[in-house]
């Protein structure tokens, strides 16, 4: 079964694109003179033109001005997809779920109609609706194709039917299977797979060599199948990974720790919650802070009184960290004969520990 809509229409739909431009080979084509188009978009494809690149691939795709060569076409359409234009990489989609110019590959037809959805390509979010909608080459998901399809909806009404014929059930937790990952200095785009109703990214800058802490992270939640960030800054050594949240927030499951350099892993983040009007409490703090660094945990001390908190304990937020919440008890005094721990669904990061000392006598 195939999966996409107007699979030819929508390569012709490239034109107004095209005949917007500025540049001369849109001029040219505009005027049906596809043999300069082709001379002048190879010229401005040279200096690194995506929209050239684009007229390019139509050029051989519809065999203007020359034989129709669908891997040709292909071919510049993923120069200019990889620049990141949306109109290419879902045409570069269309041709995998086709077999048009390379045999068919769901994955990738799943990879790059997910990177044009991500820019707000309309027609790639209703088709990746309908590849998860029908399972055909990759793995069925109903929730991510509701998801897509109700994106598609403001400006897709067939969209719209799609999603109210759609019935969601229970998905067992699993991490995200990561399909693209690009993590620059500038932004991040990420391609995942899973079933959870909601997914959580997380990105740290870690601390600099002789620094004990640092609060530059980026944390953002996405209920589609990836992300699309820019404007952001991530230092060379920054780390990242992507976790499924449970329906009711209770628990996560987690892809390992990345980073440009492979995989680092980490025992968790712990922070320290000191109130600053108590005197010594925040050198103590510190002193344990130093402690749990040393042993991997990054560690932020948070200086703010709480009146809410009755007792010195240690909080965490999801099931898979009661047993670092315990670990982390284990290094510190306690004003009883043990440190109370608590679950506060919600009130942490994925791995993260917090100790309230603001309370502590």
């Amino acid at each position: 079964m195939r999966h996409f809509t107007l699979p030819l229409a929508a390569l012709v739909a490239l034109c107004p694109l095209l005949t917007r431009a500025q540049g001369t080979g849109a001029d040219a084509f505009e005027n049906r003179d596809f043999i300069t188009a082709q001379e002048r978009w190879l010229e401005e494809a040279r200096e690194g033109s995506a929209e050239a690149m684009l007229g390019l691939g139509l050029l051989a795709d519809r065999g203007y001005g020359q034989g129709r060569d669908q891997d040709m076409a292909l071919d510049w359409y993923l120069q200019a997809a990889t620049l990141g234009l949306a109109e290419a990489q879902f045409n570069v989609a269309i041709m995998y779920d086709a077999g048009l110019g390379r045999p068919r590959d769901a994955q990738q037809a799943q990879l790059w109609y997910t990177r044009a959805a991500l820019r707000g390509h309309t027609r790639a979010q209703y088709n990746l609706g309908l590849l998860f909608e029908t399972g055909d080459g990759i793995p069925q998901n109903l929730r991510q194709a509701a998801y897509w399809f109700a994106e598609a909806t403001p400006e897709l009404p067939a969209a719209a039917e799609k999603t109210i014929s759609i019935e969601l059930a229970p998905d067992l937790l699993t991490a995200p299977a990561i399909t693209f990952a690009e993590v620059g200095s500038t932004g991040i785009e990420l391609i995942w797979n899973t079933s959870a109703p909601e997914v959580l990214v997380e990105v740290a800058n870690l601390p600099e060599l002789g620094e004990t802490d640092t609060d530059d992270e980026y944390v953002a939640v996405a209920n589609g199948s990836g992300l699309l960030t820019v404007d952001m800054f991530q230092s060379d050594g920054a780390v990242w990974r992507v976790s499924s949240i449970a329906a009711d927030g209770s628990d996560y499951m987690s892809t390992d720790w990345q980073s440009s350099a492979g995989e680092v892993p980490q025992a968790g983040r712990i922070t320290f919650v000191v109130d600053p009007d108590i005197s010594g409490m925040e050198a103590a703090a510190n002193i344990f802070a130093s402690q749990l660094r040393d042993d991997g945990f990054r560690v932020h001390v948070e200086r703010d009184a709480r009146p809410e908190a009755e007792n010195y304990y240690i909080s965490y937020g999801f099931a898979s960290d009661l047993e670092t919440a315990s670990k982390i008890a284990s290094y510190l005094p306690a004003a009883g004969p043990v440190v109370p721990i608590k679950q506060v669904v919600g009130g942490t990061l994925p791995g993260e520990i917090v100790v309230h000392f603001n309370a502590y006598r």
